[in-house]
């Protein structure tokens, strides 16, 4: 047991006691509020653009300007509902969207919030400004749309950003030529053409007899539909961010489970390497027998996955609780995840997963560490694992969509990608045999693994074997098919 020990924390400091370790483990929160930040601040910082449209008698024109008002006024909607949800704000919150609903400007409606409330709805910006157009034909405008001009509007002068020019063809139809430098924009694209084709239905229905209020109304038809679970009781069987929240942290948790199995297992196989090459192995098998250098081997860099581990998830919290407060107030769906993330049924499994996984891959990779002498033979021997290692990954992505899909049941049995694709299914209640199953199947699995790698570690190290060894195996064996067949 003093051998394992002294070994195990032997490979733990080696990787923990250095300062790019605590670095990186450091830099994995900031990642993570640069990837809930980085979007919101994409957006608050894209600037103000103008466009123009050009149509002969304005009446699409006049859709245009009518969807932005909408989408501006949807935008608000959506944050007072949030505001509803959170003490103190409620009252002002209702009278301020029923004003809304009710036909009031922006500017009536931040007069009926308090501070906190005003500063929410300053979040919604105005990206797209309608301005008249500074000239009447697209040779004309070009200049404008290039840069090399500026026109005239609310903010200032600044390039044109879009031109739509609107026009009518033979068969009645409607064709709009839009004119933009960046040529994958498609937000603005995107809410013309909405707006463009409602306005054409709305004529449409209007030359059939129908008045516009009845247009209007048929066109605002849309069904309410609610997702209800028959696991739920009956008067709250409607489906919430809070039922939904487990299936993405499950597979949030396989995803770092796949990450953390594949990056320690991976430490294990370029330390050995890198021991082997350097002779420091044949002096550690001189001080510990084989098995306890490997039982060493793979409590020590089990621990630094737990380290790693323990860090990322502090940083996960910190993350979802400063998620709450940017993301749009009373969401709820931050806190629908944290508590996701936290729930013992999938905190539980996703250790206990990971401790085989480790298991499995970590002397898997030790054992083909041992065989070579550098990290361009383990190439060699890694890559059929690699491609092995990549299904479970491109499995997760269909996971949320169908959990229940007899493929990802077949997966399930294989004991390589039990540990994720099971963490990944829990929330959606397989069936208990399955998860008993495949559960022992696994553990089994990862005995005879660990047995055979140990002896592959045992030959590998004391240099009885090595990376030509499965060549040979392999050159020899027609040779012994012949021998014994021979008469």
């Amino acid at each position: 047991m003093r051998h394992i020990y002294l070994i195990a924390r032997r490979e733990y400091l080696s990787y923990v006691a250095t300062p790019g370790f605590w670095i990186s483990l450091a830099f994995v929160p900031v990642f993570m509020l640069l990837g809930i930040a980085v979007p919101i601040l994409m957006e608050r910082a894209t600037p103000t653009r103008y466009f123009s449209v050009l149509d002969a008698d304005g009446h699409y024109q006049a859709a245009i300007a009518d969807a932005l008002q909408r989408k501006h006024a949807q935008e608000a909607r959506d944050i007072l509902r949030g505001l509803m949800r959170l003490p103190g704000e409620q009252d002002a919150a209702k009278q301020a969207l029923a004003a809304l609903d009710a036909g009031a400007d922006m500017q009536a409606v931040r007069a009926l919030l308090g501070p906190g409330g005003r500063a929410a709805l300053s979040a919604i910006k105005d990206n797209y400004v309608m301005v008249p157009p500074p000239a009447q034909s697209a040779a004309a405008l070009r200049p404008y749309l290039l840069g090399d001009r500026k026109v005239d509007g609310p903010l200032g002068p600044r390039p044109l950003y879009a031109a739509v020019f609107i026009r009518r063809i033979d068969d009645g139809n409607v064709a709009v030529d839009y004119w933009n430098a960046a040529i994958t924009e498609q937000r603005l694209k995107g809410l013309i053409r909405r707006a463009v084709r409602e306005q054409m239905r709305a004529d449409a229905f209007a030359r059939a007899g129908l008045p516009a209020a009845t247009v209007r109304a048929i066109t605002a038809l849309e069904p309410k539909m609610s997702s209800l679970s028959p696991e739920k009781a009956a008067g709250n069987a409607e489906v919430t961010a809070r039922d939904t929240a487990p299936f993405f942290a499950a597979v949030m948790f396989a995803f770092i489970l796949w990450s953390v199995v594949f990056s320690v297992a991976n430490m294990l196989l370029t330390s050995t390497i890198e021991e082997k090459s350097g002779k420091v192995l044949d002096s550690l098998l001189c001080a510990a027998p084989v098995r306890a250098l490997l039982t060493g081997k793979l409590l020590g860099v089990a621990a630094v996955s737990l380290t790693l581990l323990s860090g990322w998830a502090l940083a996960g919290v910190l993350a979802t609780a400063i998620g709450g407060q940017v993301l749009p107030p009373g969401s709820g769906k931050a806190a629908a995840l944290l508590a996701a993330v936290l729930n013992p049924s999938l905190v539980i499994p996703f250790f206990g997963y990971f401790v085989f996984g480790y298991l499995m891959f970590g002397s898997i990779f030790l054992a083909l560490g041992s065989l070579c002498e550098t990290l361009q033979e383990a190439q060699t021997l890694m890559s059929p694992l690699i491609f092995v290692l990549m299904i479970p990954i491109l499995t997760l992505v269909f996971i949320i969509k169908d959990p229940d899909s007899p493929i990802l049941s077949f997966l399930s049995w294989i004991p390589l990608f039990t540990p994720f694709i099971m963490m990944a299914r829990l929330p959606a209640d397989p069936p208990l045999y399955q998860i008993i199953g495949t559960t022992l199947v696994m553990i089994a699995t990862t005995v005879i693994v660990l047995w055979a790698a140990g002896r592959v570690f045992r030959a590998g190290a004391m240099h009885q074997a090595g990376a030509d060894s499965f060549r040979k195996l392999f050159r020899r064996w027609p040779g012994r098919k012949q021998k014994l067949g021979a008469p």
